[in-house]
């Protein structure tokens, strides 16, 4: 009896170890090297880890103890246009429960031209120009919920917020991205003690070209989901769609990467 009893214990925690860590997002990747957020990959491994479901974007996410830093690069002439137009929006939550509450929006919103094809491309020159004026005019971010950041609109030359961003067409015509953002600002995250090693989920849009510079309507976004641990990989795939190109958001679900204090995850 008392061997059953024992069996019966052990069977237990192990069932109950298994039900819990199955409930595990896999640890993230630890940034050990200074990244610097100026529009190149030069401090990102390339490839880049994940893309979207249509491959006109490629996106990686990592973190050391003060920051988290996101690099999305697109080489899709249309993509391009529509991220410089419409601007993305990037969700932090650091409970991993697709919330979005908290949100950095970079570039901002153009006014609309309507005067101007954005998806043609039948005049090259034209759309190079168009694009490189784009970004001169993408130099504000907007942020909602962080924690010790007025919700509002900043100048990337702003140092306040312990924020940067920073956009750029490289010379091989790919555009890159780059956000770093302080992960004490962001609510929720927890680094130590009991509570330390949760989910984190990251969200990233595309904003629709009728979004951006408002308040967002968690109705209007539809969030892509895939097998648990499967999300981690290209996330290429399976995406809900509506009829609005832009508005499909990739959640990459992690655990923040941490170090024991010598520089080892």
């Amino acid at each position: 009896m008392k061997r059953v009893f024992v069996f019966t214990l052990v069977a237990f925690y192990i069932f109950s170890f298994y039900s819990c860590s199955s409930n595990l997002a896999p640890v993230g990747h630890f940034q050990s090297t200074a990244i610097v957020a100026d529009g190149n990959t030069d401090d990102w491994q390339l490839p880049l880890r994940f893309s979207n479901a249509e491959y006109t974007y490629m996106y990686s996410v990592t973190n050391d103890n003060k920051n988290i830093y996101i690099c999305i690069l697109s080489k899709d002439a249309d993509e391009q246009l529509r991220i410089l137009r419409s601007g993305i929006s990037i969700y932090f939550d650091a409970k991993d429960k697709k919330n979005k509450t908290t949100i950095l929006e970079f570039p901002v919103k153009k006014p609309i031209e309507s005067n101007y094809d954005y998806n043609s491309s039948s005049n090259t020159v034209d759309r190079r120009t168009r694009v490189n004026q784009l970004l001169l005019e993408s130099n504000y971010y907007n942020t909602t919920g962080f924690t010790n950041i007025e919700n509002g609109q900043f100048d990337i030359s702003n140092t306040t917020t312990g924020i940067q961003a920073a956009i750029k067409l490289n010379n091989d015509n790919a555009l890159v991205y780059e956000a770093i953002i302080p992960l004490n600002d962001i609510p929720g995250v927890v680094l130590t003690g009991k509570k330390a090693g949760k989910n984190f989920g990251v969200g990233i849009v595309v904003n629709p070209s009728g979004a951006g510079s408002q308040p967002h309507n968690n109705s209007s976004f539809r969030p892509s989901f895939g097998m648990r641990g499967m999300r981690m990989g290209m996330n290429r795939g399976g995406g809900q769609r509506n009829q609005q190109h832009n508005e499909e958001i990739n959640w990459y679900d992690f655990r923040l990467a941490t170090t024991n204090g010598n520089g080892q995850p």
